[in-house]
């Protein structure tokens, strides 16, 4: 998959000016690290040279830290928000393993195990691959500049442990995924069905998308606030998502919908919700190294779980970047509004360094 990128440390420090968009699992790290000349520490055992080099050709790695201190209400909180840990290895042409550790203060408590999948196929040579394992399905696309979630993550973002059978050729993309449910009383298993297409020219590109999923409620966001409200059995629900992602020059527009098309049934009642949410958001490259976007959220049914309309602002500075390092700064600004006409200013800086 091929992307060009500049940087706007924001969460996943970049933009992603994208030629190609898949609707399969992402890689767990881009960037591919060429090792040379270890040798086995036991004379006589060691592998030949070019045998081991081969072996190594293969392996990525990659890590991210982000560091925030926000303050909102009065209150100001400093965390270590996100360590991240990836690697890859391409051990042919048609076999490749990812595995990506997470540790995000307040949510994974040690450092977990996040993703661990497989992926059999090459699709320069094969239109289609396979993968299997523990990754975020692909129901949610999840662009966005700014620092934090945007709702339809919450909405819309699932890990799970399941298998995908995907399709891609000439920027056109599609894919069946099937996975464990994590529901009480849903079915075992759930499904997802994405399908994406882009294109581009010299100096724009766009990229369009959309998801049918059997059982919404798998997305964690919600499946966190049903418990949080003491529900513990729920009927399916199922859900569609749409996203759109247009570049021209040095301006890139953003815009996600994700919405339940059924009435939420907890616990045997009937809670008349059917949650939603649309994300919008516009970016500016003002140089290489400096990026301002801003948003405007809305969300439906969200009760209190989310805010009912967030807007904001983001600016984001490079402050270097290397071939194997970047590092940068962003300072974020968001209104939050909620059903219950509470408000809430939040103010977010962020400082990020990714292997």
């Amino acid at each position: 998959m091929k992307k060009t990128e500049w940087m706007l440390i924001g969460g996943v420090l970049a933009t992603g000016v994208f030629a190609e968009e898949s609707t399969l699992p992402a890689r767990a790290t881009e960037q591919r690290l060429e090792l040379h000349g270890h040798q086995h520490s036991v004379a006589g055992n060691r592998p030949k040279q070019n045998e081991l080099d081969s072996i190594l050709d293969g392996l990525e790695y990659g890590a991210l830290f982000e560091w925030e201190i926000g303050h909102s209400d009065g209150q100001t909180d400093e965390t270590m928000a996100t360590v991240e840990l990836g690697a890859g290895w391409q051990v042919t042409d048609w076999l490749h393993g990812d595995v990506v550790f997470l540790y995000e203060e307040g949510g994974t408590d040690p450092m977990d195990l996040d993703q661990l999948y497989i992926t059999l196929g090459n699709t320069d040579e094969f239109p289609l691959i396979f993968q299997a394992g523990q990754f975020y399905v692909p129901f949610g696309h999840l662009d966005s500049f700014f620092i934090s979630d945007p709702i339809v993550l919450e909405l819309a973002e699932g890990l799970e442990k399941g298998a995908t059978l995907g399709f891609e050729d000439g920027g056109f993309s599609a894919s069946l995924t099937v996975f464990e449910s994590e529901i009480s009383g849903a079915n075992d298993y759930n499904g997802v069905l994405a399908a994406s297409y882009s294109t581009e020219s010299d100096d724009s590109s766009i990229a369009v998308g959309a998801a049918l999923i059997h059982n919404i409620l798998d997305a964690d966001g919600l499946t966190g606030a049903l418990e949080d409200e003491g529900c513990f059995s729920a009927e399916e629900a199922a859900g569609f998502h749409a996203w759109l992602t247009a570049t021209r020059g040095k301006i890139t527009l953003i815009a996600e919908y994700v919405q339940t098309l059924q009435d939420l049934e907890v616990d045997g009642n009937d809670a008349g919700l059917k949650p939603a949410s649309l994300n919008l958001e516009m970016g500016v490259e003002l140089t290489e190294l400096i990026g301002v976007a801003a948003k405007y959220e809305k969300a439906q049914d969200a009760e209190d779980w989310f805010a009912e309309t967030r807007y904001g602002l983001v600016g984001s500075c490079t402050m270097f970047e290397l071939d194997w390092v970047a590092a940068g700064v962003a300072l974020e600004y968001l209104r939050e509004e909620f059903a219950d006409e509470t408000e809430s200013d939040l103010f977010t800086l962020q400082l990020a360094l990714e292997f």
